[in-house]
């Protein structure tokens, strides 16, 4: 893809000993650059609602983390992944994914290839938590994307209207997001879809980075917010604009990934 048709913004939460990096972000084309000294930041989810406030009208959009590897012509793979679904009946897909990993240290030989489906790995206070990848079998297999139950907020592209419809919501701190966003999407009438070739990989280790909780006494606070935020969400209590959509329900979301949000011990 040219890169004048690309319109690319950065929330960039950067440490006092970066600032001097400044430049070299510059030095790469346009973007627009939006600079948050890290000890200002509020987690990912309030970023990424940042930077959907920048949409102006483009037909597509694409979140990324950083830290990620790309396979030659991926934009225009994904492109036609995604106009694909649209032909084949889905009125407003999202194509996401877990990539697979690749390591710094080993690049490009350590980048592994196999595709990802993502599934629950952990409940917390009864509620869909922590998800996790875990291989597609016959991967090499597919013809087309695969239904997806949950989205990643490492890799998400669908139409850009999907800025207006579905805000990030800032009060959601960093687990449970994706699972939050899937259901939102999907009660908003989206069709989550994995994509059926490797378009990238994702860089998976903290170690070679700082994350907001290791710099922020305060995050217990955020997590504790954004706990019962899901809470609400999960139990249709939240209301506004993070809140579930009017074209599907929870119910039809829990049938469609087979468990509830909310488990019920009793």
């Amino acid at each position: 893809m040219s890169a004048d048709r690309l319109h690319v913004a950065i929330a960039w939460q950067y440490g006092h000993d970066e600032a001097h990096l400044e430049s070299e972000l510059r030095d790469c084309g346009h973007i627009d650059l939006i600079k948050i000294p890290a000890e200002r930041s509020q987690g990912c989810n309030w970023a990424r609602n940042i930077l959907q406030s920048g949409w102006n009208g483009e037909e597509y959009t694409l979140l990324l983390d950083s830290h990620h590897r790309f396979t030659p012509l991926w934009d225009q793979q994904v492109i036609e992944m995604f106009e694909g679904l649209r032909q084949a009946g889905s009125l407003k897909p999202i194509l996401t994914g877990y990539l697979p990993p690749y390591h710094p240290q080993n690049d490009p030989q350590g980048r592994t290839q196999t595709l990802l489906r993502i599934h629950l790995c952990e409940r917390h206070q009864d509620m869909l938590f922590r998800l996790v990848g875990h291989e597609i079998p016959d991967w090499r297999q597919l013809t087309s994307p695969v239904p997806a139950h949950f989205a990643s907020l490492h890799f998400l592209f669908a139409d850009g209207t999907f800025n207006r419809e579905l805000a990030f919501d800032p009060s959601i701190y960093f687990f449970a997001d994706e699972v939050a966003i899937a259901l939102r999407a999907f009660t908003r009438g989206y069709d989550l879809f994995h994509p059926h070739r490797i378009l990238g990989w994702h860089l998976y280790d903290r170690a070679t980075r700082v994350t907001h909780w290791e710099d922020h006494a305060d995050w217990r606070e955020h997590e504790a917010v954004s706990c019962q935020t899901l809470y609400e969400l999960y139990d249709n209590r939240l209301v506004g604009k993070y809140g579930i959509g009017e074209v599907r329900t929870i119910a039809d979301y829990e049938r469609f990934i087979g468990m509830p949000l909310i488990a019920d011990w009793s």
